[in-house]
């Protein structure tokens, strides 16, 4: 039985007679569409706690039997069918942050580069003023922080090797998320499993 009145975005309840036939097959379309899309989601939280659930319980039986931690530092795990053709994997996605320790770092990196300053490189120099600014939002990109480390630099006075010490010092764990993936092969092809309904 079709309601006799519709609410609009003001709260105000119309008659249905009042409003154009299409307005009201419009607003039961999406209603619906909207009640099927949130049960498509609760299922697939269901699916993915489920998944989750054996995932962990079949590692753990792994682990008891061989009496070690499996996963890695970071708890990463992919497991694969016997023919190699689907793959499953437990991915471990962790969100960080440079504590205030980066300050000092930084202070040591510049006394390294007014050392250097007769024959410091330019690009060297440009690039570390570019891993030390600020986005719109006054924050340093963790990341390109995180990359000095990587580099090969030869400094005596064993002050920059001091402040990548001091940056390792400086990196919290603020979050830490689990993500389970499935991937399948078409041939030789491997495929993920799009579980993102924009993608299917």
């Amino acid at each position: 039985m079709q309601a006799e009145f519709l609410t609009d975005h003001r709260g105000a309840q119309v008659p249905v007679k009042n409003i154009r036939p299409a307005d009201v097959v419009r607003h039961e379309f999406a209603c619906k569409a909207i009640e099927l899309a949130l049960q498509q989601k609760e299922a697939l939280a269901q699916f993915k706690r489920q998944q989750m659930a054996e995932f962990d319980a079949f590692v753990s039986l792994l682990s008891d039997e061989y009496g070690v931690e499996l996963g890695g530092k970071k708890g990463n795990v992919t497991l694969r069918s016997f023919d190699h053709k689907h793959k499953v994997v437990m991915q471990v996605q962790e969100s960080i942050e440079l504590g205030p320790e980066l300050v000092a770092a930084k202070a040591l990196i510049d006394q390294c580069l007014n050392e250097w300053s007769a024959g410091a490189n330019e690009n060297l120099k440009a690039v570390i003023e570019q891993t030390f600014a600020t986005d719109k939002k006054g924050k340093i990109s963790v990341q390109r922080v995180l990359g000095l480390r990587r580099l090969t630099i030869n400094d005596e006075s064993g002050k920059w090797q001091q402040a990548m010490d001091i940056i390792a010092d400086a990196i919290e764990v603020i979050d830490s998320r689990r993500f389970i993936r499935f991937y399948t092969k078409d041939g030789e092809q491997e495929k993920a499993i799009s579980l993102d309904i924009a993608k299917l």
